[in-house]
C-alpha cells in the first residue's frame, strides 16, 4: 500500500477516478464494494447508515451505489463517510471538506439534529471523527426509539431463596443447597424491561458518560430519557458489558414494530465494538458510518425557509401534490407555498458551472410541479463553492413560470469549525435576500 500522505482524496459526486489507481490503493475494499447498492450493504451488521433505515431516507435509493464503475472510471454519489476492511481504510469526504476536517458535514449535522458539536476532539483522525459523531446521534436514535415506550421481552430468571414462585431447578438445586438449608433454586419467566436490549442501551450510556467533556455534554442534554433507562436496568453490571454485546449481536430485533429500537441497537453496537476493538476493529469484516449528504442538504435547506413552507414526506405520503383531478396519484416537491405560487427542490449537486445547466430530470420535475400547482417560480437550491449563484433557467413556453436556480455558497477556507459556522451563516443571509425578493407579501421567517 502507498504511504499514508500519498492516499488519494475520495469526495461526493467525483466522476473521474481512475479505477486501476484505485483497484491498486484499495485492492481489499474494491473487490468487496464496487457497483454494491446501499441496499445490498444495509444489511451488513457493520455498517451504520445515515439516516438509518434506507426506506425512510427520501433521497437515499436503495439501488445507488457507493463507488459505481463508468468504463475505466469510478464514479461517487451522494454518501460520505468511512468504510474498513483489513488494514485498509477508505474515506469518503464531502467535497467541501479540507484535508483534515468536514466542517460542512458537522454543520449540517448540526443544524439538522440540532447536536452541539463543539466537543468534538480536533486532535482526531477523520476515521475516529466519524465514529465519534456516532455518539452525538445516540440520543437521536434513544428517543425515537422511546416514542414506542420502553421495550419488554420475556427473560428467565434464576433464584435460590426459600419463596419458590417458578419451575425448580434441579440441577442447579442439587449443586447450591446440599445439605438442605431451606433454600430452593427455581427459575421464573417474566416479561420484563430489564433484557439485553436495554441493557445494551444502559452499556452504551454508560460508556458516552465516561467520554470526559463531550459525554458529560450529551448525558447533560438528554438527562430525562437516560434517567428512564437506568431506572428499568437495575441488574446493570459494567462486567457484563461483553456479554450483553454479544447477545444483541446474535439476536438483532427483528419485528418490524420495533424498527427503531432496531435502528439503535446498530448504533449502540457500533459505539461499543469500536470502544471494545480500537481502530482494529472486525478486521475480518467490512465496517464503517456512512451519511446521506442528499437527505441532509435536503433538511437543512428546510431550517432556512420561511415556517409556512410545506415540507412534503416522500416516504410517509404526507403534503403531496395530486397529479390527476379524477384519481388518486401524487407527486412530492421537496418544497412548496401555495399562496406565494413557487416551488423549490433541493439538490446536492454541482450546478454551478453552468448559468442555465440542469438536467432533463431535474427540469421535467421542476415543470411538472409548477404546472400543477399553477406557480409562478420553480427553482433548484443547491449548494456552491466559488460563487454565489442566483440566475434564471427561463421562462416556460405555455405555462409561463420562471425557472431559477439558487445556491447557498460554502466556504472554501476557514480557520475553524467556528470561523466555518460565521462565514456560512453569512452565506445564508445571502441566499435568503436573494429568495426572498421572489416571494411574493410577508411571511414569517424560519
Amino acid at each position: 500500500m502507498k504511504a499514508m500522505e500519498m492516499k488519494m482524496r475520495i469526495t461526493d459526486n467525483q466522476h473521474k477516478i481512475i479505477k486501476e489507481d484505485f483497484v491498486a490503493e484499495y485492492p481489499k475494499i474494491s473487490q468487496l464494494l464496487l457497483d454494491r447498492t446501499l441496499g445490498n450493504l444495509s444489511q451488513e451488521d457493520n455498517i451504520f447508515i445515515f439516516p438509518s433505515d434506507l426506506e425512510y431516507s427520501p433521497d437515499l435509493d436503495k439501488d445507488q451505489k457507493i463507488l459505481e464503475t463508468v468504463n475505466r472510471e469510478i464514479k461517487t454519489g451522494n454518501v460520505i463517510g468511512f468504510l474498513g476492511y483489513g488494514q485498509e481504510r477508505l474515506t469518503i469526504s464531502s467535497r467541501f471538506s479540507n484535508e483534515s476536517d468536514d466542517y460542512f458535514l458537522h454543520y449540517l449535522l448540526q443544524k439538522v439534529l440540532n447536536i452541539n458539536l463543539n466537543s468534538i476532539d480536533t486532535a482526531l483522525s477523520r476515521e475516529d471523527k466519524l465514529y465519534q459523531l456516532l455518539m452525538y446521534l445516540f440520543p437521536k436514535y434513544l428517543q425515537a426509539a422511546l416514542r414506542k415506550g420502553h421495550y419488554k421481552e420475556y427473560q428467565r430468571f434464576f433464584h435460590n431463596d426459600s419463596h419458590v414462585k417458578g419451575v425448580v431447578d434441579v440441577g442447579n438445586h442439587l449443586k447450591k443447597n446440599l445439605p438442605f438449608t431451606g433454600n430452593v433454586a427455581y427459575t421464573t419467566r417474566e416479561f420484563t424491561y430489564d433484557n439485553p436490549m436495554m441493557q445494551l442501551i444502559r452499556h452504551t450510556i454508560e460508556y458516552i458518560r465516561n467520554q470526559k467533556a463531550l459525554g458529560r455534554g450529551i448525558i447533560y442534554t438528554n438527562r430525562e430519557n437516560i434517567t428512564e433507562i437506568i431506572r428499568v436496568t437495575p441488574s446493570y453490571k459494567q462486567a457484563d458489558r461483553a456479554k450483553i454485546i454479544r447477545l444483541n449481536q446474535t439476536k438483532p430485533l427483528r419485528h418490524a414494530y420495533f424498527r427503531e429500537y432496531r435502528k439503535l441497537q446498530e448504533l449502540c453496537l457500533m459505539i461499543l465494538n469500536r470502544e471494545k476493538h480500537g481502530l482494529g476493529y472486525q478486521e475480518q469484516k467490512i465496517h464503517g458510518i456512512l451519511f446521506d449528504v442528499a437527505w441532509l442538504w435536503e433538511e437543512y435547506v428546510h431550517t432556512l425557509l420561511p415556517k409556512d413552507f410545506i415540507h412534503p414526506r416522500n416516504k410517509d405520503k404526507m403534503d403531496g401534490i395530486s397529479v390527476f383531478s379524477n384519481r388518486e396519484r401524487k407527486i412530492f416537491p421537496d418544497f412548496y407555498h401555495k399562496e406565494l405560487k413557487i416551488v423549490l427542490d433541493a439538490k446536492y449537486k454541482k450546478l454551478e458551472l453552468t448559468e442555465k445547466g440542469i438536467n432533463r430530470e431535474d427540469l421535467f420535475q421542476l415543470i411538472s410541479y409548477s404546472y400543477i400547482l399553477k406557480a409562478e417560480k420553480a427553482g433548484l437550491v443547491f449548494p456552491s463553492k466559488e460563487k454565489v449563484v442566483d440566475n434564471e433557467i427561463g421562462k416556460l413556453a405555455g405555462h409561463g413560470a420562471l425557472l431559477k436556480k439558487w445556491s447557498i455558497q460554502v466556504p472554501g477556507q476557514a480557520e475553524g469549525y467556528q470561523d466555518f459556522v460565521r462565514k456560512m451563516e453569512s452565506f445564508e443571509k445571502v441566499f435568503i435576500e436573494n429568495l426572498g425578493r421572489n416571494l411574493k407579501g410577508k411571511t414569517n421567517s424560519g
